[in-house]
């Protein structure tokens, strides 16, 4: 039976590392145009697959800008009126209010919302209605790719659907697709570059046997709400095989999947170095032998594959070596993807410095005691809402105001059985401490995602600057999120 309780047959497993790993296409203009359409995707082999995409792909196309470079990109909403409204949110992107992608309110198309208590009679701006893109609508983003004045960090983001019930539904049928900001500091340094820099969506998907999208998400509640996809797809195909060089790569990888986790191991055990995770590079490389990454995480690697010349090499996901094994945070176990290793020896003038980013001053001295609070809890009149500080999502209501200009430290409690991936819009984040312990290396960066496994509590630290108005913190787990596990902050000017 698929996830969701579909008892459809299940589409034929395709034979591993027999497709040659998709590249989306990239787009580095200043002014960018992309429909929002159905297309057929050739996703496994045989009949193609009807998605919804960005400009006719899954994953959309790749859009690529330099750091501090205005980009506006204009998404037509071409799908059928059945679709609903749309929205679109650049993840990771320090985004204006008006063009972070605001997931809205009730219209006549979403007149009711099961899981989130949406007052009515909000007028479009208090909803974020007038934010949406209609069917046959189209609406400009306006990214400024700034920060605190000066040009944003460089980092592997991604852009989704963010609507309100509907974001689950709307990635899960094609709508991702990622984003790379570059900057000098970045390019600068010696690391892989060109065809040796490569992006990979990772997300599951479940397919009927006419090769199909299944509808997982019929009769789904929390807790018990957590869709798991049967074929683990990376850019689009399932377990393809990439030709690399004996020399350095740069693997910018995303778990783009609605609730699953991938342990990253490669299959000879050699050890990579992550030099990055949401936000760009870290402050010093980390000599690792897994990397694990949740639900709407990044994490960047460089695998030496000089090693493993003439040999084909396996990324995989695999259990945890240490860690807890939550409910939503034991990784998919299985072999995601295979690099088939020339055999001849090359130079390589590549290399990982031993310092990459500095941590920025303000998180260095942010304040170690928290001044907000949120807690996740599941309630509800059955009990089968996920709740944020007791409540569900409104639009009209922020729970925290900051002050433009300032330094925040948040306290994140789970007080559930499932873990979750908390995300928070606008700025990028810096993570305090593990109930009261220091984070591993590995998280001692800055980030915009978290996973918090039952019973524990972050501490973390953002700065706001530049941008006033309200912005969201939600499960990045898409079905906690649809549910009711969001909330809203408004950044306010000073007094």
């Amino acid at each position: 039976m698929l996830p969701g309780g579909s008892s459809q047959a299940r589409a034929a497993a395709p034979a591993p590392f027999r497709t040659p790993l998709p590249i989306p296409r990239v787009l580095d203009g200043a002014k960018l145009t992309i429909p929002i359409r159905e297309a057929e995707v050739q996703v496994l082999p045989g009949a193609r697959t009807r998605m919804w995409t960005y400009g006719g792909t899954f994953p959309g196309p790749t859009i690529r800008r330099p750091a501090g470079h205005r980009t506006e990109v204009t998404f037509r909403h071409e799908l059928p009126r059945s679709a609903g409204e749309l929205t679109v949110h650049l993840h990771g992107g320090h985004n204006r209010t008006q063009f972070d992608g605001q997931p809205g309110g009730l219209t006549p198309s979403h007149p009711r919302s099961f899981y989130c208590r949406i007052p009515s009679g909000l007028s479009p701006r208090s909803s974020g209605n007038d934010q949406l893109i209609g069917p046959g609508g189209r609406r400009t983003y306006v990214y400024d790719l700034t920060e605190d004045g000066r040009p944003e960090r460089a980092a592997f983001q991604w852009y989704h659907d963010h609507r309100l019930d509907h974001t689950s539904r709307n990635i899960w049928r094609g709508l991702a697709g990622m984003w790379i900001v570059d900057d000098r500091l970045d390019v600068d340094l010696p690391l892989p570059s060109g065809d040796r820099d490569l992006a990979l969506m990772i997300a599951d998907r479940s397919f009927d046997r006419h090769n199909q999208l299944t509808d997982p998400f019929t009769g789904l509640q929390p807790p018990a709400d957590g869709v798991n996809g049967h074929y683990v797809l990376v850019n689009g195909a399932y377990m393809p095989h990439h030709r690399v060089k004996a020399q350095r790569y740069r693997l910018r990888i995303l778990n783009a999947s609605q609730f699953r986790p991938y342990n990253l191991q490669l299959s000879n055990g050699a050890h990579f170095l992550q030099i990055g995770t949401d936000s760009g590079l870290m402050p010093h490389p980390v000599r690792r032998r897994e990397a694990m990454i949740g639900p709407g995480e990044r994490v960047e690697l460089v695998v030496d594959f000089a090693v493993a010349r003439g040999e084909r090499v396996e990324l995989r996901s695999g259990p945890r070596h240490g860690g807890r094994q939550s409910k939503g945070a034991v990784p998919y176990a299985g072999a995601l993807m295979q690099f088939r290793v020339d055999s001849r020896r090359l130079p390589d003038r590549t290399k990982v410095p031993h310092k990459l980013r500095p941590l920025p001053g303000w998180a260095e001295h942010a304040p170690k005691k928290p001044q907000r609070s949120w807690e996740i809890t599941v309630g509800g009149l059955f009990k089968t809402t996920w709740l944020l500080n007791g409540r569900t999502f409104n639009p009209a209501r922020a729970d925290a105001r900051p002050v433009l200009g300032t330094t925040e430290t948040w306290e994140i409690v789970n007080r559930t059985g499932v873990a979750h991936l908390m995300h928070m819009h606008l700025t990028d984040w810096y993570l305090i401490s593990r109930n009261g312990k220091p984070p591993p290396p590995w998280e001692d960066c800055l980030k915009d995602t978290f996973l918090i496994h039952p019973n524990e509590r972050i501490l973390v630290a953002g700065r706001f600057v530049d941008h006033l108005g309200k912005f969201v913190i939600h499960c990045h787990m898409l079905d906690h999120e649809d549910h009711g596990l969001m909330g809203q902050f408004q950044v306010v000017k000073p007094s």
